[in-house]
């Protein structure tokens, strides 16, 4: 009864949103043409979400669109910014990995066989580790940021949502730009670019990129956590010898080194806690002490291409690559400056995705989308779980290893159509379908040395040797249903049906099911006041099941399925062209996400049934806030011959956990982060001059906390406030 009456509010809620949108149509103003000036209001943006050329305004789904010229305005250079600017998105980096949740839909299984929640790609090809992920936000053409499962387009691992980088293609003109960024704690970013017409028909686009900054840690006696120090280069050609033939290939290489990310260890007392004596409070400071914070060496290289040929009535698009990828972790996996536990890791991952789809052109009534998808991933992985001679058992010299090593590999299949059929003008119908077959497989050994015995005997002492042999395999049907109907050139309602999936899998000691969504929204795109305001809105309601829960229990990792979650929410995105000087955006994401069903094993809490598990039903997933709000001011000041932009930004978020038991220790008080961005362009010069200060509050945010085998929580910060200037040209 409950959900029914649940839905009911929700569905009256969308009505009165409809019909709000209705009555304002009136009002609304014809589209102006892409490019427009500011005199003109906003211009079009032409988008890929759907996996066709149309603009974000005609776009039936939740979309949020980053620019060059939006990031550059913001001061944005980091992934992790982006939920500075995009509505009920939040990412946050956590050990090797980024972090992402869209409307409180998140993974945060970055093992060897995790899945993310939210699908990756770049330049349409899908990418299944978030590592480095900075250093792909350069020389881009844009950002799309997908809210809900798209579940038959993307299929794989977006019961979240998706979020598409796309690079800047190869023109066929002479282009050449650059800008070098100095801030505090030693911060250097460099990015350079040339863009060389061959012929003409070929093209060729040269980019770089250097990012680099001290730890925002301090930490004795081991190095500066939380540094950065990333090399990359991207080359791309686009060749296009006919009107109908298109083709572009792109090589990319990324090199990371230093600390990287750590994880700040902080007791918190529990029964089973060996260090439950240390203070149960998070530091206001950014000191503490570690015996190591170990190391994070990434090496990336990868080839991606797409070809399309268009056949007049469809054109025929593949796109796909190859990638590969060398990960050397260390990290100190108690977080204490005691010499315990340590987890280095060394893997070896080569991916392949591809895609051939099929794509009608044209006007016509009756639209449609064929395709298939094929993705590969193989890894080898050696880590160790090691303990210090002087830790927990200070008695023995050896150290105690747990070494795995492990050959896995991740198949993924799937077929997919969506068809859209126009019944009368303007008024749409679409429905979709995908047929997917994951299967994962895994062998190796987990070898345990007993450091007692290994003391005894003067050398490494196996206690026993356990095979890791598994291999699973799933199939699901994923689909939508959707409507839209453009109401005047500038304003369009949509409603639509959409459901997710995301395989299981397992750990070295259990397996864990699927988990799937089904997802209702409805929203509304409009311009008004000849295109001077933009407004979107939606409203969504999530019926979750079987989401996959990371978790340590027993010094194991393991994956639980949390039974049953529901989630409803809002969003609404606004932008104001006040006069031709003064622009305003306000953005804000409501979201009230629960738990109705989680039981799980644990000892952090007390038992609910007598068998040692509890139940979290109540409990608010990890990084899901009730509110998120984003709001920004910009004008431009004449100064002398030039024109000088000052923008101020806010984040404001409100209470959210970072782990499934909410606890005091995982909560992430409200908080604000406000930006302030100069950027000064003489007129008819190709140099700009801008001066930042990010995070004025000097805000303490979290963006991990997790507890581990010892009783100890392991926690991770956003940056602390960050300033400096940037000269760029641009020929």
């Amino acid at each position: 009864m409950g959900e029914i009456l649940m839905q009911t509010r929700w569905l009256k809620m969308a009505a009165s949103m409809l019909a709000l949108v209705s009555g304002s149509a009136a009002w609304a103003q014809t589209a102006e043409p892409a490019g427009a000036s500011a005199s003109e209001g906003f211009g079009d943006i032409v988008v890929t979400a759907s996996k066709r050329p149309e603009t974000q305004q005609r776009t039936a789904l939740a979309l949020s669109v980053l620019t060059p010229e939006v990031l550059q305005k913001s001061g944005t250079t980091d992934v992790l910014q982006l939920s500075k600017i995009a509505p009920g998105l939040n990412l946050s980096q956590n050990a090797n990995s980024t972090l992402i949740a869209i409307r409180g839909v998140s993974s945060r299984d970055y093992s060897e066989v995790g899945d993310p929640a939210v699908s990756i790609s770049i330049d349409g090809t899908y990418i299944q580790r978030a590592a480095t992920l900075n250093a792909a936000l350069f020389d881009i053409a844009r950002v799309e940021v997908l809210r809900g499962p798209q579940g038959t387009l993307y299929g794989r691992n977006a019961t979240g949502g998706a979020i598409n980088i796309i690079t800047a293609k190869a023109a066929h003109k002479l282009a050449a730009a650059g800008s070098i960024d100095y801030g505090n704690y030693d911060a250097l970013r460099a990015e350079a670019m040339v863009n060389l017409p061959v012929t003409d028909t070929l093209a060729v686009r040269v980019s770089g990129l250097r990012s680099r900054h001290d730890g925002y840690r301090d930490n004795a006696p081991a190095k500066r956590g939380d540094d950065e120090n990333i090399w990359a280069g991207r080359i791309s050609a686009q060749y296009d010898p006919t009107a109908q033939l298109s083709a572009t290939l792109t090589g990319e290489y990324i090199r990371q080194r230093g600390v990287g990310s750590v994880r700040q260890g902080v007791a918190y007392p529990t029964d089973a806690g060996f260090i439950a004596d240390l203070p149960a409070r998070i530091p206001s400071d950014r000191k503490w002490a570690l015996d190591k914070t170990g190391f994070n060496d990434i090496d990336i290289y990868s080839v991606r291409g797409a070809l399309s040929y268009d056949f007049g009535f469809a054109t025929l698009a593949y796109t796909g690559g190859y990638r590969h990828a060398r990960v050397d972790h260390d990290e100190d996996y108690e977080g204490t400056a005691a010499p315990g536990f340590g987890f280095p890791q060394d893997s070896r991952i080569a991916t392949n995705s591809h895609e051939l789809r099929l794509t009608s052109n044209g006007s016509e009534r009756f639209s449609y989308q064929l395709g298939g998808f094929f993705f590969r991933e193989r890894e080898r992985l050696d880590s160790a779980f090691t303990e210090g001679p002087f830790g927990y058992y200070p008695d023995q010299l050896y150290d105690y290893h747990s070494q795995d090593g492990y050959k896995i590999q991740t198949t993924s299949k799937a077929a997919f159509a969506q068809l859209g059929y126009e019944i009368i003008d303007d008024l749409k119908i679409e429905g979709g379908i995908r047929f997917t077959r994951d299967n994962k497989k895994r062998i190796g050994q987990v070898v345990n040395i007993d450091p007692a015995l290994s003391q005894a005997s003067g050398t490494y002492v196996v206690t026993s040797v356990v095979p890791q042999d598994s291999d699973t395999s799933f199939n699901q049907t994923t689909y939508h249903v959707g409507a839209n109907y453009q109401l005047t050139p500038a304003n369009m309602i949509y409603a639509k049906f959409d459901t997710g999936y995301k395989a299981g899998g397992f750990t070295e000691i259990q397996s864990y099911r699927p988990e799937k969504i089904k997802a209702y929204e409805v929203g509304s795109k409009n311009r008004f006041v000849g295109n001077k305001i933009q407004a979107n809105i939606s409203l969504f309601y999530y019926d979750y099941r079987d989401q996959q829960i990371s978790q340590f229990l027993n010094n194991q990792l393991i994956v639980a399925n949390a039974g049953k979650s529901t989630m409803y929410g809002g969003e609404l995105e606004t932008d104001f062209m006040i006069t031709l000087r003064d622009r305003f955006n306000l953005s804000v994401a409501y979201l009230d996400a629960k738990f109705d069903d989680f039981l799980v094993r644990t000892y952090f809490i007390p038992s609910t049934d007598g068998l040692g598990n509890a139940q979290l039903a109540g409990n608010t997933p990890i990084q899901a806030p009730k509110i998120s709000l984003n709001v920004g001011y910009e004008h431009d000041f004449a100064v002398g011959d030039g024109t000088l932009n000052a923008r101020v930004q806010t984040q404001l978020q409100s209470e959210s956990h970072l782990s499934i038991y909410n606890f005091e220790a995982d909560r992430q008080a409200p908080y604000s982060r406000s930006d302030v961005v100069l950027t000064y362009t003489p007129a008819n010069s190709p140099f700009s001059i801008q001066a930042y200060v990010r995070n004025l509050e000097d805000s303490r945010v979290l963006t991990a906390a997790t507890p581990n085998f010892t009783g100890n929580w392991l926690y991770q910060f956003a940056p602390p406030r960050t300033y400096g200037g940037r000269v760029s040209v641009k020929f």
